[in-house]
């Protein structure tokens, strides 16, 4: 099963969206449920994909778990995956897509994916090359990283996203 969450922000991520809804048209996802936790695109209609525009944090955590891999927002949610002992594949909101106010998300996905943690995917294009590459690494995943930094960097997150709503 394939997750993919675009989190609560307030701004689109059609770009991702689309992005996903067009490989498993191609069949990228062989034949495996894709569900979408797709946030504030009232635009988007899957036909591939399963979808809710929101979900309970008791189904966001099922579906974490649950999950043979993770396509999601530079956000926390990278950083939950992570401490679940999983490979995400990460695509950051950007602000010359008017995703995101700036580009704080590119920072923090460069920073894990330096240290082996997740498979970027800056833009759509480079979807199909980071699924295959997570795949593989989701095979043999690493094990969670024992510094409390990832947890503490987390809630801080979570904390600010929550003042700002």
């Amino acid at each position: 099963m394939v997750f993919v969450t675009v989190g609560n922000a307030k701004r689109g991520f059609q770009r991702l969206l689309n992005a996903v809804e067009s490989l498993a048209a191609d069949g990228i996802f062989n034949e495996k449920k894709v569900f979408i936790q797709s946030g504030h695109n009232p635009a988007f209609h899957p036909r591939f994909c399963e979808h809710k525009p929101f979900i309970s944090m008791d189904e966001f955590d099922h579906w974490m778990e649950k999950a043979e891999l993770i396509i999601c927002h530079g956000g926390c949610t990278q950083l939950t995956a992570i401490r679940l002992g999983k490979v995400p594949v990460v695509m950051p909101r950007l602000e010359k897509y008017d995703e995101h106010i700036n580009d704080h998300q590119v920072q923090l996905v460069r920073a894990l994916a330096a240290e082996g943690r997740i498979v970027p995917a800056y833009e759509p294009e480079e979807f199909e090359r980071a699924i295959s590459e997570a795949w593989k690494r989701n095979a043999h995943p690493i094990p969670p990283p024992t510094s409390p930094m990832l947890s503490l960097l987390a809630q801080a997150i979570t904390e600010l996203s929550r003042q700002r709503a």
